[in-house]
């Protein structure tokens, strides 16, 4: 166990726990496509990442998380978040000129418990309503 990670503010340990989901990333040797790609239509929805993994187009999200935080990065998302996102994915495959026959959408769980942080990535996650 390390020493803990002194990020308070959010913003920074958000970007610190995309930087550390990217390199975990690139370690699986996933294409870049995308870093923090925002809509035209609607500047609230935002995609983390959009990479790919061979012929498959995957759209990240990234959930940086403090040790001993109440829900894990996974069940922080709530359903409206999950609207915005299938909305976001949805735009960018209707103006973008990267095409895929397939794609899907991952989430990562940061753990910034230590110096390290822990990276979970959790594939083909669902973004449809119940």
């Amino acid at each position: 166990m390390g020493v803990p990670i002194p990020l308070k503010d959010s913003q920074i340990r958000g970007w610190y726990g995309e930087w550390l989901a990217y390199q975990h990333l690139r370690k699986k040797k996933f294409e870049i496509v995308h870093r923090n790609w925002i809509s035209p239509k609607d500047r609230r929805r935002e995609i983390d990442l959009i990479l790919k993994d061979h012929d498959c187009l995957v759209f990240v999200e990234v959930r940086a998380r403090s040790r001993g935080a109440i829900n894990s990065g996974y069940h922080s998302i709530t359903s409206k978040k999950k609207k915005a996102l299938l909305s976001a994915c949805r735009d960018f495959l209707k103006g973008t000129h990267e095409r895929s026959q397939t794609y899907r959408f991952d989430v990562i769980e940061v753990d910034l418990g230590d110096s390290e942080g822990e990276v979970f990535h959790h594939e083909n996650v669902s973004l449809f309503p119940k």
